[in-house]
This record gives C-alpha cells, sequence and structure tokens, in this order.
C-alpha cells in the first residue's frame, strides 16, 4: 500500500509525484474540459512527442528528452491544398507539399510546498499528512495549470486577484519567470470588441455583449484568411457538418448576456446547445450553464476572469501586417471573453531531474524532527499557438486557435451594474 511507504523513501517520490500528475490531469478544471485524448498509432509523430489530439483547444505534449531551460518543439500539419491531376496526366512533379509548422515552447521548473507545522506533526501520523499534503498541493497545482492556460490564451493577466488566483499580477516582479514564455496580446484579425467599440479606449458603456456579438465574430472567423479551426470532440456527431467553436464568457458577461436577450432568444439559446448534446454526447463542456449560438457554445468561466478596471493598461496589437504591440488605457469596466478553437495553446511537460516523472515529490524534516514539509515540482511551460501566415503579399501574425471578445462589464453590485439589470 502507498500509505505505508517509509518516509524519505525513493518510491514515496516515484507513487506520489505520479500520482499526484495523474490527479492533476482529470481533475475537473478549465484546462481538463479543453485536452483531448492521446493520439491513435496512425498519428505516430505527434506520438512520438507524446503530444495529445489536435482536435482539441489544448494540445498536450510530453516529452521526457528535455528538462528546466530547453524548448519543447511542436509540429502542426497543415491540410493538403492543391489542383487534383486528371485522367492519364502523369503526377510526377504534381506532388502536394506536405506542409507543417513548428513551434518552440519553453519549459521551466516549478515549485510548491506544504507546510503541516510541528503541532500538527504530533497530532496526525505521517500517512495522514501525506494525504492532507496531496490534496492540497493537487488542488494548488490544478489552478496553476488552469490560470496559466487562461492567461497565455487571453495575452493579458487582468487586474482581478481575488482569492482563487496563483499567478500574480503583471506587475509582479516574478510574473514573467513565471509564465515562462511570453504573454501575447491577441493579434490584430483575433481581436473583437461587442457593439461597435474598436479598441480598449474607445469602448463604453453601449458595448454590452449580446448574441448578435457572436454571430458577427462566428461569420469572421470562418470567412478569415486564416480560418479557426473547429473543435472536433470525441463523440459529437454533428463536427464534420456542424463545425463547433467554445467560448468562455466571465460571470458578469454572462449575466449581462442574458439581460440583452429576450425570454424567447435565451430558451433557444440553451436549447441549441441541449440538442448538440442530446444525440449521445457526454463530454463535459456540454452540462451545467451552457449555451448556443452561431455554432459557438458559450459558458461562463466560473470564479475567474480576464478584467480590466477603468484606468487599467491593456495591451492590443496595433500592427498592420506583423504584430505590433501597444498599449492603450480601458476607458470603462472591461471583461473579456475567450473563443477557441482547435490547437489553441500548448502545455508541455518535460523530464524532472533526471527521473521519469513530470511530477516530483519531496518530503523531509525540519525544525531537529518536529515538523514535516512537502513540496511537488513540475518540470512545464505553456504557450499560445502563434504563426505568421502568409496573404500573398505580406506575412501576417496570427493567434491559430483563439479569439478574444471584450465588451463592458461593470460589477453588478454598483450603481452601474444595477442600472444593466433593470
Amino acid at each position: 500500500m502507498a500509505t505505508n511507504i517509509p518516509y524519505g523513501s525513493a518510491l514515496a517520490r516515484k507513487v506520489f509525484g505520479t500520482a499526484l500528475f495523474a490527479a492533476v490531469q482529470v481533475k475537473p478544471g478549465f484546462m481538463n474540459l479543453l485536452t483531448g485524448p492521446a493520439p491513435k498509432q496512425a498519428e505516430a509523430e505527434s506520438k512520438l512527442k507524446g503530444q495529445t489530439s489536435p482536435n482539441y483547444p489544448i494540445v498536450r505534449i510530453t516529452d521526457l528528452s528535455k528538462g528546466a531551460g530547453d524548448s519543447v518543439s511542436v509540429d502542426l500539419f497543415n491540410n493538403l491544398n492543391g489542383k487534383p491531376v486528371m485522367a492519364d496526366k502523369r503526377i510526377a512533379g504534381r506532388l502536394m507539399s506536405l506542409d507543417y509548422s513548428s513551434m518552440d515552447v519553453k519549459i521551466n521548473q516549478y515549485r510548491g510546498g506544504a507546510d503541516a507545522g510541528g503541532r500538527m506533526t504530533q497530532q496526525r501520523t505521517l500517512w495522514n499528512l501525506r494525504g492532507i499534503a496531496m490534496a492540497s498541493l493537487t488542488n494548488w497545482s490544478g489552478r496553476l495549470e488552469d490560470q496559466l492556460a487562461l492567461v497565455h490564451m487571453a495575452g493579458a493577466r487582468g487586474t482581478q486577484n481575488n482569492s482563487d488566483w496563483v499567478i500574480p499580477l503583471s506587475t509582479d516582479s516574478d510574473f514573467a519567470t513565471i509564465m515562462v514564455n511570453s504573454v501575447l496580446a491577441p493579434t490584430a484579425n483575433r481581436k473583437f470588441y461587442a457593439n461597435d467599440a474598436t479598441l480598449p479606449s474607445n469602448l463604453d458603456t453601449s458595448d454590452i455583449l449580446t448574441l448578435t456579438d457572436f454571430d458577427r465574430i462566428a461569420s469572421v472567423l470562418k470567412d478569415a484568411l486564416v480560418p479557426m479551426e473547429s473543435i472536433q470532440i470525441k463523440g459529437d456527431v454533428y463536427a464534420w457538418n456542424d463545425p463547433l467553436w467554445v467560448a468562455f464568457v466571465t460571470n458578469r458577461q454572462w449575466l449581462y448576456l442574458q439581460t440583452r436577450t429576450g425570454e424567447k432568444g435565451w430558451r433557444n439559446f440553451l436549447q441549441n446547445a441541449y440538442e448538440r448534446r442530446s444525440n449521445g454526447q457526454r463530454h463535459p463542456l456540454f452540462y451545467g450553464d451552457v449555451g448556443m449560438w452561431a455554432g459557438i457554445l458559450i459558458r461562463p468561466l466560473n470564479r475567474l476572469a480576464i478584467r480590466f478596471a477603468a484606468g487599467d493598461t491593456v495591451a492590443y496589437d496595433s500592427g498592420t501586417t506583423s504584430f505590433t504591440s501597444s498599449n492603450a488605457t480601458a476607458s470603462v469596466a472591461t471583461d473579456r471573453c475567450i473563443i477557441l478553437g482547435a490547437q489553441a495553446l500548448l502545455k508541455c511537460y518535460g523530464q524532472h531531474q533526471g527521473s521519469e516523472f513530470y511530477y516530483s515529490w519531496h518530503e523531509e524534516k525540519v525544525d531537529h524532527d518536529n515538523a514535516i514539509e512537502t513540496s511537488v515540482a513540475m518540470m512545464g511551460g505553456v504557450a499560445k499557438t502563434r504563426f505568421t501566415v502568409s496573404d500573398g503579399t505580406n506575412g501576417i501574425a496570427t493567434d491559430y486557435g483563439v479569439a478574444c471578445l471584450d465588451s463592458y462589464a461593470p460589477d453588478p453590485t454598483t450603481a452601474a451594474g444595477k442600472a444593466l439589470l433593470v
């Protein structure tokens, strides 16, 4: 039994490190809702790197050949494009190129620990302490991984800072180190605003999220130079004929979206999601508070929000062809929705300290054997999938699988928020 492993045993590191990694990967949360299963044998090249299904928003790569300070290379293959060769024309010289793009994601070591304290050690056995530490560190690790994914996909940390947040504000001196890879503002062709706003600085109190915004954005994304690839969830029988994207709105955006939608429209909104689910679809994305509009499954993001107060600095892409990061001042309280397609984010794990595990468990006695401290370490890195694509003349920076939508969303307990609920 795992609970009978002696304190300090090398087996404890193996058993509890592996168990913690497994628990984090199946724990309900933002990251795991969006990560697909491991690839099948046919996807041989991806399988060599431990790459999960490319049909989901988050592609997880487990490359044990990499350690701290390294980069994990990820390959994304594009669809074949070209005219068919007809009749008896020779195919030599007319073969289509197997086109793919590669992206490197830096990884580093993350660590967190639990200190049970001297009095707890006197009252609890080592085995109970391990259980408490495992539960606490699993929760902490899951929140860390969820928030790393959210911040990278949103291209901003925002200024919400409730007790759920593990990632500090971007003004914190450790923020860039914790994020490992640069947090990149959305590219211009993947950034939208509610109603008629065009910049963070001209978003105003009339720019509240509505279903009409999703109609407009879905049309733009489908007709874009690089269309955002749809998500293909296992068991979704409609996936090929009725493409699906997923949007995560904040609780405030969900509230104001509902108040701006008539009763009949809201029923249709909820019914659309129910019908997609009713034909055998059992994926957790389709359960809970969820609606569907214009091919986009829309659901609230629980307590987390990428949020800006009036007066906050908001980074945006001001470039015409290449990505150019500029800053603007938010004119009103602003929340950010993220709309996800396939391969939006790359989540990479590497080798930890020469072992074959992605998480490492460590425990030691301190304070003259009066207390036990437990820590966990993870070797990993996260990055938004971004490539430069050609429009025939210029190269255009493109966030491959994620778009962002900003809207006015005041605190509903304030006078401004209450006025929107009338």
